[in-house]
């Protein structure tokens, strides 16, 4: 078994199970350190306009992932069961 069939293997274990409010809680909290943690770089090494532009974007993508990763915990993932 390759490098890529782990991947692929493990990729498909986690999803299609279903997260629990503790991973979501997670994924939520690292979320934000991580949103801080870019916009503070960003802030000291291109000023704050950038900071703020990168602090947008991030929470955009971050609050999409967080919302399809609630659906999926309701829901379940059976289409990739088959």
């Amino acid at each position: 078994m390759g490098i890529i069939d782990r991947f692929e293997d493990e990729y498909l274990d986690v999803s299609s199970s279903r997260a629990t409010i503790r991973e979501l809680l997670e994924l939520f909290v690292g979320s934000i350190v991580f949103v801080l943690g870019a916009s503070v770089l960003a802030y000291y090494l291109l000023g704050r306009t950038v900071a703020l532009a990168v602090t947008a974007i991030l929470a955009v993508i971050f609050a999409v992932t967080l919302v399809s990763q609630a659906y999926w915990a309701a829901t379940g993932r059976d289409d990739y069961r088959k």
